[in-house]
């Protein structure tokens, strides 16, 4: 079975790289960028198996990822250390497979990750764990 793919998008430098650490010492393969264009750019040449990304990036913000929901479409995880109450029903409305409060625990991360590599859509604002909006079906793993 091949490594599960997965794209970070984040601006701050040590969260990226900490990020990047921590889910490459979980068998995932990581590839990170800073920027929604860069994202965009990784994802019209690669495929990903999801893609973590923050809300408030500097060029744009990290929803415009988000592709309509469909059976094709890569799951998105979303994160903000703003108000998440200021996002809620675009994220909702957008789609993401989960959402995340910063500061969060990076083995909340990895559990969510399993979640949404399983195939389910973890919907936000349901919550199960502290920072982390779950569906109860995610609560399993």
């Amino acid at each position: 079975m091949r490594p599960k793919q997965l794209l970070v998008v984040e601006d701050n430098d040590i969260l990226r790289k900490t990020l990047e650490r921590y889910l490459s010492s979980q068998g995932i393969k990581v590839t990170t960028t800073r920027t929604v264009a860069g994202a965009r750019g990784l994802l019209s040449n690669h495929s990903y198996d999801a893609l973590l990304v923050d809300i408030n990036l500097p060029d744009d913000c990290g929803l415009d990822l988000v592709e309509p929901p469909s059976d094709s479409a890569i799951p998105v995880i979303a994160m903000t250390a703003e108000d998440p109450a200021r996002y809620k029903q675009r994220a909702c409305d957008a789609g993401v497979a989960a959402f995340f409060e910063k500061p969060f625990r990076l083995a909340n991360i990895a559990r969510i990750l399993r979640c949404v590599f399983a195939g389910h859509r973890c919907l936000p604002y349901c919550t199960q764990v502290p920072n982390i909006k779950l569906i109860p079906d995610c609560s399993r793993f």
